[in-house]
């Protein structure tokens, strides 16, 4: 079991499409919630400044040079990627907040992600 789980891993790492899938999400949240914060929506602002943290945070090419830091970066990055997402959610969930459309962009790379990973997993 742990092999078949590193191997897929391993293959949805080395695809750049669903890097770039994954990489486009914590974007699409950030571009959503300034939209809401422009419009005044209740708790876009601290959405926004978290969301262009995060993704400054995964678009600069962190390259250390001991393994631990290496690890410490990768469960930062993780550990933030699901934060904005589970910020988003509740922010989404819990007043319906303007631009639908910034909310819709999201919603439809977060069902187009794991179509994604299954598509692939099955090529091999």
């Amino acid at each position: 079991m742990e092999t078949w789980a590193d191997q897929a891993m391993a293959l949805l790492v080395a695809s750049a499409l669903f890097r770039g899938l994954a990489l486009a999400v914590p974007v699409a949240i950030t571009v959503a919630a300034i939209a809401g914060w422009r419009q005044r929506v209740e708790g876009a602002g601290q959405l926004a400044i978290f969301g262009i943290l995060t993704c400054l945070w995964l678009g600069i090419p962190w390259d250390f040079a001991y393994l631990e830091l290496q690890q410490a970066s990768l469960m930062m990055s993780v550990l933030c990627w699901f934060w904005l997402l589970m910020a988003w959610a509740r922010h989404v969930l819990g007043d319906w907040p303007a631009p639908i459309w910034g909310h819709w962009l999201v919603g439809t790379l977060l069902w187009v992600l794991p179509l994604t990973g299954v598509i692939l997993l099955i090529r091999g």
